[in-house]
């Protein structure tokens, strides 16, 4: 047996920290147990309670004998001392070990908060490599719809192509019988063709597809007729060259059908041209699609308005994306190539 400050300690006896089991079992808690991180967080301090209402329980037993002993022996006074010193070491030491644990989960945590951060970063770098990915196929996306949607534009451009109008011609009544409003129409220009051209004239509009563009007749703002537009469809690019030439020789202007979806485009090639330094006040803009080796691009024309001068092209553009959004994003599609030079800035 050895001596201690508080008698005599047989060697079986072990140190205090090991007299309360849950204090000196990290060990077997990290290796062991499934807790998480945060119910071993509680476990310990569910265990530093206990062993602060332990140490308050022995010490207020103790206290409570030693305030009800009128006339404690000296060995009673030695053991309430021993009680008292025991319940701090005891208690001292527990703390000590839960301290260890906290600092040893704290180790823990921050290597696992370090190994998040490294799972971050990698996934960080993912992300941004996958935006880069989602950004390029949208930006390849976006390229084959404009694509597509100009070659829908170029269809409809080359349709156009085959056709004329003729404005206000004359029907002389009130009516929405498409036949009719054809057949007057019809003979009401044969009647206004040359008299030299009629006969030409005549076989020259068998088998052309003639249509109104209107539902009814209407009776212009001071006229007196009835009359309707009409739209001439010719497969045959020899016969609608000569039909419109006929009709001009005839005082009978043709104008050019474009498709619905084209107006707003040839106003922004207008003002492309204006921005450019042609002034519309004294200059003709003339604007036409032009198929050369199966692809539509269209061609501006432009010549002065005094004298005898010739249209000279100026300005070729591509055929624009039939759909309006796609136009927004085909940023470009209002360049042209400059015929003649690019004008200076």
């Amino acid at each position: 047996m050895s001596e201690t400050p508080f008698g005599k300690r047989k060697n079986s006896v072990r140190s205090p920290q090991t007299d309360f089991d849950p204090a000196s079992k990290m060990t077997r808690l990290n290796n062991g147990s499934n807790d998480t991180d945060m119910d071993m967080s509680f476990d310990i301090c569910e265990r530093m309670t206990k062993t602060m209402d332990d140490m308050k329980t022995k010490v207020g037993i103790t206290v409570a004998c030693m305030e009800t002993s009128k006339d404690p022996t000296p060995n009673e006074l030695k053991n309430w001392m021993m009680t008292l010193a025991k319940a701090h070491l005891m208690g001292l030491d527990k703390m000590a070990n839960f301290v260890g644990e906290v600092v040893t989960e704290m180790d823990k945590l921050n290597g696992e908060i370090r190994k998040r951060d490294t799972v971050i970063r990698d996934l960080e770098v993912n992300v941004a490599d996958q935006d880069q990915k989602v950004v390029a196929v949208m930006k390849a996306k976006d390229k084959v719809e404009i694509k597509a949607s100009s070659k829908e534009m170029e269809e409809r451009l080359k349709v156009a192509n085959t056709q004329f109008k003729i404005m206000e011609v004359e029907i002389g009544k009130e009516t929405d019988n498409r036949k009719e409003i054809i057949d007057k129409g019809m003979a009401e220009l044969t009647k206004k063709v040359r008299s030299d051209m009629q006969k030409e004239w005549t076989e020259l509009t068998r088998g052309v597809d003639v249509a109104p563009l209107v539902r009814k007749t209407v009776k212009p703002a001071g006229r007196e007729a009835y009359s309707a537009p009409l739209l001439f469809t010719v497969q045959e690019k020899q016969k609608k060259w000569r039909m419109e030439e006929i009709l001009r020789s005839s005082r009978i202007y043709p104008g050019y059908h474009w498709p619905q979806e084209m107006m707003g485009v040839l106003k922004e090639y207008k003002n492309v041209l204006k921005e450019s330094g042609v002034n519309e006040e004294t200059t003709y803009i003339r604007i036409r699609p032009n198929e050369r080796d199966g692809k539509i691009r269209l061609r501006a024309d432009i010549k002065p308005k005094e004298g005898n001068g010739r249209f000279s092209a100026r300005a070729v553009w591509d055929a624009p994306p039939l759909c309006g959004d796609l136009r927004k994003l085909a940023k470009d599609h209002l360049k042209p190539a400059w015929v003649g030079g690019a004008p200076k800035e």
